[in-house]
């Protein structure tokens, strides 16, 4: 136990560290809303999309049992999402609060968190078979996310819903899934170039995120209600999760594959999240604090569910 909350805490502070870079770069008047809009802007156009494209071209071809389980996951994540809009509607919120915690409840943090704490904790055998799980969230889950915030934002729903594999960062990582299926590599000196700046994504993208907390006073949106923010984070840590346990059983996909997604479903929310609501100027500054709660729960909640799944390692 002690462990695993221990390798769970190593990985999840360097994130708090990047995201309070941010926030005290805003506190010491170092960093205004324009320059934090830029590294939004930077990320989303340039170091998320090179990330995805970087990463799963590597993943491979998935055989017919994978298949059906990375299906499982793939309905699992939109009826979450689904079931958040329509309770959302039920309770009175905004499209703009319901598209936001929406996106936030499926899209998670699953490549830089929670697949690195599967290959420690399931092994990299594990680690390997669930690699599309990302493709998943980064494709399916948030082209539907971003056709929910084209959506608030006063859009036609199917249309957004299509017009998002025109969105940089769906449409990176429908490009990686395209290249890893037909086995093609970059050419050498462009896959190069897209690793520099993957490696820029995800930190760029947490100062972003550090500084969009820390601009209360920035943009129009008003302060967020607590309800959606609390709702998306139960969601995606608890109901994600246990829903993706039980619907994969379901299916022939191996239990290495169930253990592995399941994990990554209890994912915290992307910074990806925040930073597709900022480009869409929905919901930012509640994503934002989405993010930043899921995160900091995450690191009791990635703890149990590693100690509840077997072939845990100790």
């Amino acid at each position: 136990m002690i462990a695993v909350v221990a390798d769970v805490l190593a990985r999840v502070w360097p994130f708090f560290l990047l995201v309070g870079a941010g926030l005290g770069l805003t506190r010491l008047r170092l960093l205004d809303a324009e320059q934090a809009r830029g590294l939004s802007i930077y990320v989303y156009w340039i170091g998320f999309p090179a990330l995805l494209v970087h990463s799963l071209s590597r993943v491979g071809r998935p055989g017919p049992e994978l298949t059906a389980g990375l299906a499982a996951y793939a309905a699992v994540g939109l009826a979450v999402m689904a079931m958040i809009v329509i309770l959302g509607r039920a309770l009175g919120w905004t499209k703009a609060e319901r598209a936001g915690a929406g996106i936030a409840s499926g899209v998670g943090n699953s490549a830089f968190l929670a697949l690195p704490i599967t290959s420690a904790v399931l092994g990299a055998e594990t680690a390997r078979l669930v690699a599309g799980v990302i493709a998943v969230d980064f494709v399916i889950l948030s082209a539907a996310g971003v056709g929910l915030l084209g959506w608030a934002a006063g859009r036609s729903v199917w249309r957004s819903v299509l017009q998002a594999f025109r969105n940089p960062v769906v449409a990176a990582a429908f490009a990686g899934v395209a290249l890893a299926l037909l086995e093609v590599r970059p050419p050498e000196a462009l896959d190069r170039a897209l690793g520099l700046a993957a490696a820029s994504g995800s930190p760029v993208g947490l100062v972003a995120l550090g500084a969009a907390l820390g601009l209360r006073e920035a943009g129009s949106e008003a302060t967020p209600r607590n309800g959606p923010i609390v709702t998306a984070t139960v969601a995606k840590l608890a109901l994600f999760p246990v829903l993706a346990w039980l619907v994969i059983g379901l299916t022939p996909a191996p239990p290495a594959f169930r253990a592995g997604a399941t994990l990554l479903a209890a994912a915290p929310t992307a910074v990806s999240v925040f930073i597709q609501t900022r480009a869409y100027d929905v919901f930012a500054r509640g994503a934002a604090r989405t993010v930043a709660l899921t995160t900091a729960a995450a690191l009791l909640t990635l703890a149990v569910t590693v100690l509840l799944l077997p072939g845990a390692r100790p």
